[in-house]
């Protein structure tokens, strides 16, 4: 099995495990514990570290998937490439520092008048982005030394594992809530110190100067990157956080949970794709720099079908128990349920591109890349400003969906014409169909009245024979097994 393969099914693993955590955290101990403005306050600070991290990286992180294999070298400490990410990140810290210091309460303005519980809390912004930063940034650089599930494993799981003590221990009293906000910050201090235990552990925690041949010879083109990375990491970041932002801008803290929970099912349909990204990005740009054109097609096509394959599954099952998934998440979250519709229909609608993306971003084009990703945060931003007076928490997901949409067909646009990689497939066509069917056939199917759980463990195996079926039927995918062994 490919290394792809292995290093995605490792990754997959620990996300799925936090995904049943997560899933505990935030559809059944957040909303029965914390009250909606509270879960609000926590995905705001989410959502402005990620932003102030992201910006903060400096595109560093794109550098290193880049150009780390020209460093490459443990005997000589990498050519002190370590000590280009500390560098790079000190200074993106420091102007964050600054303009949050200058700005913070325009950026935490609300038209709401239930949002002053942010304005309370507003210096966590600053450690929790420092911690946020540091994650990101080491776990690319673990992932370029083959150590890609190491971040998924402590992001994914062991601070889950955190996140639900904490919350179990709000619940019986032992803290306040200001102690589970301080204690949740102190938390996200754990991934980013065990993923530098582990790096020094193997040798690739030193700092040198770094290597000045290597430097004059790349140093132009890093700084390229490295800036047109911090446009791509800044839309990349709007897109999957600022429509928080916006509805406690238009809606307040309150609409920013119930907005928060149930998007988080949503989410569930991108699992794989964020899971074969990370180790996948290094390996693309080598096969580029060996000009290995059908094998990066190859890898393509069956990115594309497995992510494909895999997220129609993961929709077509949340939405066939969708009423079952409101006497899991209180009732009171019940105005969310399109929103778990279209940002599950967003995530889809990426799983079509596959490791496209990846492509264009390890390409020589990788400046389009950035400006299609910018493109996309700013019409997820219009769309927002367009769709959240008018359909409220459920507009920022259809703002959500109708972006992302765009989005794909302009990279595939480009992977055809461009690069010269053929982006639509027949599985395209018939893997969303062979959905829609086993999705009909289990919805017409007459089922007595019985208990939710009998009926959501019904619906999804029968979900599982159809989809199945109609898979073999359609011969989309011939052998399974073999289909992912040759990954």
């Amino acid at each position: 099995m490919g290394i792809i393969a292995r290093q995605t099914i490792k990754g997959s693993f620990y996300s799925y495990l936090g995904v049943v955590l997560g899933g505990i955290n935030v559809a059944i101990l957040y909303p029965r514990i914390l009250t909606e403005d509270q879960i609000g306050l926590i995905n705001i600070l989410i959502a402005l570290s990620a932003i102030f991290a992201q910006f903060s990286s400096l595109g560093i992180n794109g550098v290193t998937n880049y150009f780390f294999h020209y460093f490459r070298d443990l005997t000589r400490r990498h050519h002190g490439y370590l000590s280009i990410i500390a560098i790079v990140t000190g200074i993106g810290f420091a102007g964050f520092l600054l303009i949050y210091g200058l700005f913070s309460e325009q950026i935490l303005s609300s038209r709401a008048d239930n949002s002053t519980l942010l304005s309370d809390y507003n210096i966590y912004v600053i450690p929790v982005t420092f911690f946020t930063l540091a994650f990101i940034v080491l776990d690319v650089y673990a992932a370029v030394q083959g150590k890609s599930v190491i971040g998924t494993f402590m992001k994914d799981f062991v601070f889950r594992i955190a996140n639900m003590v904490l919350i179990l221990c709000l619940y019986f009293d032992l803290i306040g809530f200001a102690d589970f906000i301080f204690l949740y910050t102190l938390a996200l201090a754990l991934p980013p110190v065990v993923i530098l235990a582990e790096l020094g552990r193997k040798g690739h925690l030193t700092l040198k100067a770094p290597d000045a041949d290597i430097l004059k010879k790349h140093g132009k083109k890093m700084k390229s990157v490295g800036g047109y990375h911090i446009l791509a990491g800044f839309g990349n970041m709007l897109v999957t956080y600022i429509d928080r932002y916006m509805i406690n801008f238009f809606l307040g803290l309150g609409a920013t949970g119930i907005y928060s929970v149930t998007n988080y099912v949503g989410t569930l349909v991108q699992i794989p794709r964020r899971s074969m990204g990370k180790i996948a990005t290094p390996m693309l740009a080598r096969l580029w720099a060996e000009n290995k054109r059908e094998e990066l097609q190859n890898i393509y096509e069956r990115s594309s079908i497995s992510q494909l394959l895999l997220g129609v599954y993961i929709f077509i099952g949340i939405w066939i128990n969708i009423d079952a998934v409101f006497k899991i998440i209180p009732r009171d979250y019940e105005s969310g349920k399109w929103v778990i519709f279209y940002i599950g229909l967003a995530n889809l609608f990426q799983c079509f591109l596959g490791l496209g993306g990846l492509l264009i971003t390890t390409s020589r084009y990788y400046k389009m890349r950035t400006w299609f990703t910018f493109m996309l945060g700013f019409l997820v931003v219009l769309t927002n400003i367009i769709f959240i007076p008018i359909l409220g928490i459920a507009g920022a997901a259809m703002a959500s969906a109708f972006s992302k949409l765009i989005f794909v067909v302009f990279n595939m646009w480009f992977l055809h014409f461009k690069l010269g990689i053929v982006p639509l497939l027949r599985e395209h066509a018939i893997i969303p169909l062979t959905g829609a069917l086993s999705y009909g056939l289990v919805l017409f199917i007459p089922l007595p009245a019985m208990h939710w759980v009998i009926e959501l463990v019904l619906n999804s195996i029968l979900i599982t024979i159809f989809y199945g079926i109609l898979l073999r039927t359609f011969r989309v995918v011939p052998n399974v097994k073999q289909f992912f062994r040759s990954f």
